[in-house]
């Protein structure tokens, strides 16, 4: 009975130590760029802009080849991300993309200001 009892008690103890043993946590750090034209939408144009931590570019603007068209292209080498556009028809996500990937956003041109955006 001593045996089992000592036993349990060390069992116990240990199983102590696995659960009381410090848990590693990684850090997430989310971040986004967000830009807004209310220029002139007479004629195509194109604009890029940085992440603030220099490994994505958003590339955004106005294309008439097919339809009127607002455009985002967001691409991050490091994290996760996807683009967005809030033009007069609504709001716009595209999918995600994984790092190294480019995300995509094209939708119907409405409206006089209009905002495109990554996050990652």
């Amino acid at each position: 009975m001593k045996k089992k009892i000592m036993l349990s008690l060390a069992t116990l103890s240990m199983l102590g130590t696995i659960l009381i043993a410090p848990i590693s946590i990684q850090n997430v750090e989310a971040g986004s760029i967000s830009k807004t034209y209310s220029g002139s939408f007479s004629k195509k144009w194109e604009k890029s802009a940085s992440t603030s931590d220099g490994a994505g570019v958003l590339t955004y603007g106005y294309n008439t080849a097919l339809i009127n068209e607002d455009y985002a292209h967001g691409y991050h080498a490091n994290k996760k991300h996807y683009t967005s556009i809030s033009n007069g028809n609504g709001s716009h996500v595209s999918g995600n993309a994984s790092k190294g990937n480019l995300a995509k956003i094209e939708v119907t041109h409405k409206g006089s200001s209009i905002t495109y955006s990554m996050n990652f």
